[in-house]
């Protein structure tokens, strides 16, 4: 089932603890930092992610400071 979130591509700049990502992302032609954890398909399947990897990040519509990353760009 797919969401309605708008996707935005980001770069993984740190890894925290416990499944959660800071990642840079461009919001309105202006550079923000946000938090964000894994996706769960991503989880069952064991898909890694590091620093420097292009992910797209589906942001919360509530708090524009989380979000979740859905995919991992080559």
């Amino acid at each position: 089932m797919p969401s309605d979130s708008p996707r935005y591509k980001g770069v993984v700049e740190a890894a925290r603890g416990n499944g959660f990502f800071t990642v840079g992302v461009v919001l309105d032609k202006e550079p923000r930092t946000i938090v964000c954890q894994l996706s769960g398909k991503m989880r069952t399947n064991n898909i890694k992610v590091v620093e420097g990897d292009n992910v797209e990040v589906e942001i919360d519509f509530f708090d524009k400071k989380k979000g979740r990353i859905v995919y991992r760009r080559k």
